[in-house]
């Protein structure tokens, strides 16, 4: 119920001076970073709130922090005005963040190119009250990276067609010279000193055409590939160069010249043997990688295959020609047509491809091939196509098992989360493309934590097959069913199942299936189901919604009281933004001290003495005023804040009373409430001794309150060895709300317990029905009967606190006597009460 908190008030110095130093660190980033920060209040504004590194990377001066939105928007350069601008009234209007890159020229006519960002803050009717942002420096980047783009393209271009050397031309086509000295005779040094262009070299006679139309090519500005010419030199010594080159352009389309890689092939014999060499080995290589080649040639219109390809199908090469109709039958699916459009496809482009497909071998068994395509072109022309094919039959098994294993349950075989969110994007998909409704079912097993807890994992894995099972019977073999976490399933369901009746109906069908005793190894088990349903894509068009929206109709499910189905209804989706919203402001309100413990006293019947106080929570929204406890608590438990909230209230209360103590009041217990999540996530007696042993309160004069939720899904070991060290402590324990949920006999003669609190609905309307007196008396002479004293709460008339005095009750805490006061006013209205009730004894 709280957290720890120091009392309000001004922040130290210490504290004031870390801000300043924070504050300065943080200026002097922004400075380092080049970066501005600037808030906008309206969208009608004409002036924009800058800091300091925002004005001065704008070079404009600023009144009180402001610039006229005019003055900077001059500073943009018109292409990119208008974007910013549209952007920036965009966010104004739809609440959509920007982010816009920029080029702004400074009044010196220095260009800057930064990158400008904004977001929305919402007021709560959820209308764009302010507009924030940043503006970031990023020419140094701007400028490295272009230089970096150029300077990668330039290595491309040379690696694209690298042999022996590289070679660059300018826009005449004339040679550059090459910058390195390479060996040669002096056919290959006139080639290297440039400053010619090809076809002004000396060269072959009988290469006079194919000159020609090489010459054609780089006129035009078309890339050629392995143009094989002969130069000549002065001293007639000859060479063969094998070239490719590619044009070049500028940004603004200028024609640079060319860039290409050129090669000796003269000593040709040599080639030949490294080239019989490599085939060798590349033969050797298709072998043990299960690899085939083959071609096809336009001219004959015929297909060749390699003998490691028919070996791969098991076919004989003696008797079975590859052609399309011979090898038609043996590939699966479409994928005989898949790889001949891939082929079309290269033919018209000249690109290299490659694909998976999967064949039939002659035994029968399935085969996973990857196919490579390449157009075989000679003297600039595509002759036909040139490809590989090789046995991944093994690789894609196991692709496949991972696969499987990656979106499937090990535990239930169905399948896990990251396979229902795929499909879940995908029904999502169809359902809005074919108009079809569908729906999610979110399942939560509950109790299913007492299986595991009383009856170990192995019967709650027993349990979690057990309801797979369940659900793949119940459920159509057209529905996807995923086991999407410990005890949460999920279905999507057919579309002939999507109506709200039809749903209700099924959801109704499984929880009662599921909500019968199982007999598991370990002993029987009896758990339950929670369903939320919603309706594809009528509740949430995107799986990120649909998700929440059925999560809040499971929420709601369980909040009705756990073994039903809910549907989903857009009110849900409101009370959540109304509950998150508030869970905001509550932890704000833990951060800032916005909460404040009030005292409500406690009353000794016999001697009309205060004996003591219980602490209480307290909240004062900003906005709404005070808001009750029933209202903010669940909301911290919900949350996980319940924890810090309660150790606050704890460390506060100790920290009263010991004030008190020191300023001479008398003696008085202080009672704090204890959430079930304080015992449940850690160890709370340590919590309570530390606090104990700060505040120098003496432990008798503390009394933890607790609900009989403690007990409910939790481990009777945890809270019994919890509760038995507490009381070790010295401390007193009461169970609070007897009666008013999960009362058992069984935890006031089990647990160690001092004190027992009566719910207020037992007190209420006593003095009015006998019935309810009955009752009162014999809870009072029970608790007496067992050695623990009883407070009695919410007593609101002196008529209750006559006949609680006449059952021998205790204590009583209520209206009565008085409301929870602040600190403050306590010992005051404490020394009221007692000056009254003195009164009221020397009178009777």
């Amino acid at each position: 119920m709280a957290v720890r908190r120091s009392s309000l008030g001004q922040p130290p110095v210490r504290e004031v001076r870390r801000r300043w130093h924070e504050e300065r660190s943080l200026r002097r980033a922004m400075r380092m970073a080049r970066v501005g920060y600037w808030e906008s209040y309206s969208a009608a504004a004409t002036d924009f709130w800058v800091s300091s590194e925002f004005a001065s990377l704008y070079d404009l001066q600023t009144v009180d922090g402001s610039i006229p939105i005019a003055a900077m928007q001059e500073r943009h350069l018109p292409e990119s005005r208008d974007i910013l601008e549209a952007r920036y009234s965009a966010c104004w209007s739809e609440g959509r963040p920007f982010a816009v890159q920029t080029r702004l020229r400074k009044s010196d006519g220095s260009l800057l190119d930064c990158v400008v960002h904004g977001e929305p803050d919402f007021n709560l009717s959820g209308q764009v009250q302010r507009v924030s942002g940043i503006v970031r420096d990023v020419t140094l980047e701007t400028s490295a990276l272009q230089r970096l783009a150029e300077s990668e393209q330039r290595l491309a271009d040379f690696v694209s067609t690298a042999s022996d050397w590289c070679w660059e031309t300018g826009p005449d086509h004339r040679l550059l010279p090459y910058p390195k000295s390479l060996d040669g005779n002096a056919a290959l040094q006139a080639v290297a000193s440039g400053g010619r262009a090809r076809w002004e070299l000396s060269y072959a006679p009988e290469e006079e055409s194919s000159m020609a139309c090489h010459r054609a090519d780089m006129e035009a500005h078309r890339p050629f590939r392995d143009f094989v010419y002969t130069s000549v030199g002065n001293d007639g010594s000859r060479i063969s160069i094998c070239t490719s080159g590619k044009p070049i352009f500028a940004d603004d389309g200028t024609f640079i010249g060319y860039r290409g890689t050129a090669s000796d092939i003269t000593q040709l014999s040599v080639a030949r043997a490294l080239l019989d060499q490599r085939t060798r080995a590349l033969e050797e290589a298709h072998r043990l990688g299960k690899m085939g080649s083959w071609n096809y040639r336009l001219d004959t219109g015929r297909t060749a295959w390699s003998p490691e390809l028919y070996q791969m199908l098991g076919l004989d090469p003696t008797t079975f020609e590859p052609t399309d109709e011979s090898t038609r039958p043996y590939f699966q699916d479409n994928d005989a047509d898949r790889l001949l459009k891939m082929q079309k496809r290269v033919l018209r482009s000249s690109m290299t491809e490659a694909t998976d497909i999967r064949v039939s071998h002659v035994d029968g068994t399935t085969r996973d091939l990857a196919v490579i395509c390449k157009a075989e072109i000679a003297h600039g022309k595509i002759i036909g196509i040139i490809g590989t094919a090789q046995d991944v039959t093994d690789r894609k098994e196991a692709e496949r098992r991972l696969e499987q294993l990656a979106y499937t349950d090990p535990l239930t075989g169905l399948a896990n989360r990251a396979l229902f969110k795929r499909q879940l994007a995908t029904v999502l998909e169809r359902s809005t493309s074919e108009g079809r409704n569908r729906a999610l079912l979110l399942i939560d097993l509950d109790r299913f934590k007492e299986v595991n807890d009383s009856l170990g994992h192995s019967a709650g894995d027993s349990m979690l097959t057990h309801v797979a099972a369940v659900l793949t019977q119940e459920l159509d073999p057209q529905d996807f069913i995923a086991r999407i976490g410990g005890d949460e399933f999920a279905v999507l369901t057919d579309e002939r199942c999507t109506s709200a009746k039809a749903l209700l109906i099924l959801a109704n069908r499984l929880i009662a299936k599921l909500s019968v005793p199982v007999e598991l190894a370990e002993g029987e088990a009896c758990i339950s189901a929670t369903i939320g349903i919603a309706i594809l894509p009528e509740h949430g068009a995107t799986a990120e919604k649909a998700s929440r929206n059925a999560d809040l109709a499971l929420y709601m499910a369980k909040e009705a009281g756990r073994g039903r189905a809910h549907l989903f209804e857009p009110i849900y989706a409101q009370a959540a933004d109304q509950r998150l919203d508030l869970g905001r402001r509550l932890r704000h309100a833990v951060e800032t001290g916005g909460l404040k413990a009030h005292y409500q006293p406690q009353v000794d019947l016999k001697t009309g003495r205060v004996s003591g106080f219980e602490a209480l929570l307290r909240w004062n929204h900003p906005e709404r005023g005070p808001i009750s406890p029933s209202e903010f608590i669940p909301i911290a438990e919900s949350t996980g804040l319940i924890v810090d909230l309660g150790h606050w209230v704890l460390r506060n209360a100790c920290k009263q009373m010991r004030s008190w103590l020191d300023a001479g009041l008398p003696p008085r217990s202080i009672s704090v409430n204890v959430s079930p999540a304080q015992i449940w996530n850690g160890d709370f007696e340590a919590v309570v001794s530390t606090v104990l042993a700060e505040t120098g309160l003496p432990s008798e004069l503390l009394s933890l309150e607790l609900t009989e939720n403690l007990f409910v899904d939790h481990t009777k070991q945890k809270v019994s060895s919890s509760l038995a060290a507490l009381s070790k402590l010295g401390v007193q324990l009461a169970l609070d709300d007897f009666g008013s949920g999960y009362s058992s006999l069984g935890y006031l003669t089990r647990l160690p317990f001092n004190c027992l609190k009566i719910d207020r609905t037992f007190v209420d309307g006593i003095a009015t029905v006998p019935e309810k007196r009955k009752l009162l008396g014999g809870i009072i002479a029970l608790s007496h009967g067992l050695g623990m004293s009883v407070v009695a709460e919410g007593a609101e008339l002196a008529a209750e606190v006559d006949l609680l005095a006449a059952f021998n009750c205790d204590f009583v805490q209520g209206y009565v006597f008085s409301q929870p006061i602040a600190a403050e006013q306590a010992p005051l209205v404490a020394a009221n009460i007692e000056r009254e009730t003195r009164w009221m004894k020397s009178k009777s």
